[in-house]
């Protein structure tokens, strides 16, 4: 009798010591459905971890690292077609295919969900949401240190002098507080007019207050819409065109600031850089 309990203690024990590792063994079947989690995964994890990353994560014109996504296989959101992977691990952001992620959520999934980041404090913190579930907890502190030392050299060469700059893209659409583009170009050294207009999120601003408020620099995207369409009549407008010739006009690659990831920093840096040259004259 002695001897059947302790076997079942042994036995107990081992089970549960494989539980705990179970628990918190890194996942090795690693689904990101997210553009902006496709990229925390992929400077964190494993690749080989790695099973699937969304579609957008392979283009040029939405990811950074879309060389690095080359070889991944895409998803789509589908639930269904996530299901077939059985990932023990599902990355998703907090907007992202909704449907999906319920159900999936109710069928036992693992799903851990990061939230949009606004601020540099929030990159910081999806970051390490993102490594304390795929199990690479100090890789995830790295790349914070690296993110500080980085931002420190940007902010040491601020100066008093902030010239107002806006994004001006179709259809008049600009971006104002509460945003990241606005934390992105706040903490290069310049002020937004459009948060200086009370704007938060995206918002439209027309071409006579674009003029009237004559910011010192205008900030654009790629154009996505056709020439000669309604949604590029302000930049076909001649007010526009001689309102433009006067001031220095720079583009931003988009999906430098789409995610709140460390390549925010690369779209800080040549800001900052643009700023300096501005202020160095005046």
């Amino acid at each position: 009798m002695i001897k059947s309990r302790s076997i079942y203690k042994v036995v107990a024990a081992g089970l549960i010591s494989l539980l705990s590792h179970a628990i918190h063994a890194k996942p090795q079947r690693i689904v990101s459905i997210n553009l902006c989690t496709d990229q925390l995964a992929m400077l964190i994890a494993d690749r080989n971890n790695i099973k699937s990353v969304s579609y957008l994560a392979t283009q040029k014109n939405s990811s950074v690292m879309y060389r690095e996504a080359a070889g991944i296989k895409q998803n789509y959101g589908k639930a269904e077609d996530i299901l077939l992977m059985q990932p023990d691990l599902i990355l998703a952001g907090t907007y992202t295919s909704r449907p999906a992620v319920f159900l999936l959520r109710r069928l036992g999934f693992n799903i851990v969900e990061i939230p949009i980041a606004k601020t540099l404090d929030d990159i910081r913190h999806n970051i390490m949401i993102v490594a304390r579930a795929v199990g690479e907890i100090q890789r995830g502190e790295r790349l914070i240190s690296s993110f500080n030392q980085r931002l420190s050299k940007v902010m040491s060469a601020q100066a008093e002098q902030r010239p107002v700059a806006v994004f001006y893209r179709e259809n008049g659409y600009t971006t104002g507080g509460n945003t990241l583009a606005n934390t992105i170009l706040e903490t290069a050294g310049f002020s937004n007019l459009a948060t200086q207009l009370g704007i938060l999120g995206g918002g439209h601003l027309s071409l006579e207050t674009l003029i009237a408020k004559d910011p010192d620099i205008i900030i654009s995207g790629k154009r996505r819409s056709k020439e000669g369409s309604v949604a590029m009549a302000a930049f076909q407008h001649p007010a526009f065109k001689k309102f433009k010739s006067k001031k220095q006009t720079i583009k931003i690659s988009d999906p430098l600031w789409v995610c709140g990831t460390p390549f925010v920093l690369d779209a800080v840096e040549n800001l900052a850089a643009v700023r300096y040259q501005m202020t160095s004259y005046k």
